[in-house]
């Protein structure tokens, strides 16, 4: 819901800044397909469905999913907005890489952030869903779901440094979209003959 919240923002203020809904139009993004299908992968990886169908080789498809992700930014690392959208999921990836396959989640956050029932399977079974609990024994807690932002009594997340990051440059992306011309777009421009 965050991310939505904070996209839905900078859309909205994209507009009032005297951008455009018809600007979308002109950026061309690389590999879209593959950045589509990365998002939609894990948004169905990470129901209860996805997780019970994928068990153990979660963590597995969760990188794949990761990888897909990196390749479409690093594709666009040049237009408004990706290069920090980029440095939040590579934040993320270095700290799921190094546990296995999964974020590490502060079960004292999640409980804070109103998944109490989350919370407390994590903490009984040391797995859920795409996060490991957060120990002594994982690696760079810091970069791992730890910060509480509760929108309301039943709406809100732990999140990682590297998820505010990507938050940031996804609004970026959007005010970008919205206000005009891709960097990409600008840069062409610029090396035709006669610019």
């Amino acid at each position: 819901m965050l991310v939505s919240i904070v996209l839905g923002s900078a859309l909205v203020v994209g507009l009032i800044a005297g951008g455009r809904l018809g600007n979308i139009r002109s950026w061309s993004l690389r590999a879209t397909g593959v950045g589509l299908l990365a998002y939609a992968a894990q948004a169905l990886m990470f129901t209860r469905w996805g997780t019970d169908w994928l068990g153990e080789w979660t963590p597995i498809a969760y990188m794949v999913t990761l990888f897909g992700a990196l390749v479409f930014l690093l594709l666009n690392r040049r237009v408004t907005g990706v290069s920090l959208l980029l440095a939040g999921l590579l934040l993320n990836v270095l700290v799921i890489s190094a546990n296995g396959g999964r974020m590490p989640a502060s079960t004292v956050a999640l409980g804070l952030a109103g998944h109490t029932e989350a919370a407390s399977l994590l903490g009984a079974q040391g797995i859920l869903a795409n996060c490991t609990l957060m120990s002594s024994g994982t690696r760079f807690n810091i970069l791992g779901d730890w910060i509480v932002i509760r929108l309301t009594s039943t709406a809100g997340s732990a999140y990682s440094i590297g998820d505010m990051v990507a938050m940031a440059g996804g609004a970026l992306l959007v005010f970008g979209m919205v206000r005009g011309k891709s960097d990409s777009d600008v840069e062409e421009a610029e090396t035709r003959p006669g610019a």
